[in-house]
This record gives structure tokens, sequence and C-alpha cells, in this order.
């Protein structure tokens, strides 16, 4: 009877989840900005928004994030891990530790990303000149103006 309960519920949580997150998967209208981009995109975008780089450094920033894309796990380890997930909730008795053990692998894996792409950003950031660097934490105050009046006005 518990077993049947918990599953009406979590899936009377996916349904309503679902249809809560149903209509954000539509592209902006925004034609200036990408869809990456608006969506959080790729953070070296948003990083080295409005500094001009030489020739040379677009070719190490190039080198640089074909390096990150290649040491990128595959996305085939993220769908088995939900297929394993699923198969766990949709078991007949619910197994904790393997539950917790699968969502300890997923952290590992995320940690790692998270690792990896900080990793990127530092050497993004040794690749600009002192000047650059400068322009840099200066758009960076500036946004962070920016978002304090922002949060400012939606505080009043």
């Amino acid at each position: 009877m518990k077993a049947i309960t918990l599953l009406l519920t979590l899936a009377g949580l996916l349904i309503v989840t679902g249809s809560v997150n149903a209509g954000h998967h539509s592209k902006p209208e925004q034609t200036d900005k990408s869809y990456k981009m608006q969506r959080g995109g790729l953070s070296y975008q948003k990083m080295l928004a409005g500094v001009d780089l030489t020739a040379a450094q677009q070719q190490q920033l190039q080198q640089l994030l074909q390096e990150h894309k290649a040491s990128r796990p595959d996305r085939e380890q993220a769908v088995k891990a939900r297929g394993a997930l699923r198969q766990l909730i949709e078991a007949d008795y619910f197994d904790e530790v393997a539950v917790t053990e699968l969502l300890q692998q997923q952290q590992q894996q995320q940690l790692a990303q998270r690792v990896a792409r900080l990793k990127l950003r530092h050497q993004l950031y040794q690749l600009l000149s002192p000047e650059q660097r400068q322009q840099l934490a200066e758009k960076h105050q500036q946004r962070k103006l920016k978002w304090q009046q922002r949060s400012n006005r939606e505080s009043q």
C-alpha cells in the first residue's frame, strides 16, 4: 500500500512539474543574441563579451574550447543514469542504497564537469593581456552595478 501511495505521489509530481515547465522550451524572440546566450549559454562568451582579442588569442581560444569539448563526458552516460534512476523508481521496492550510489556518482560527475569549466575559464583569463583584464574587470563591475540596481527596483 505504501509503495502504491509513493508511486501515485511521484506520478502526480511528475505531471505537475511537466505542466509547469511546458512553456519554457520556446526560443526567445530576440535576434541580437544567440539562443544559448539567452539561456546562460557558454560562460566564456559572457566572460569575454566586449573584449577585443588578437588573432593569436582567438586561435588559442578556439584550441582551448576544442580541447574542453573533447574532454566532456558522453551524453549517453547521463541518459543511462536517468534510465537507471527511473528503473529504481519503478521497481517493486525502493532500494535506498542503490539510489544513493547512483546519485553520488552523478554528483561526482557534475563536480568534475564544474571543475573542468572553471579550469577553462581560468585558462581563458590567462590568455588576456593586463589591459584586456582591466577592461574585463570594468565590464564585470558594470554588470554587477546593473544587477544590484535591478534587484533594488524589484525589492521596492
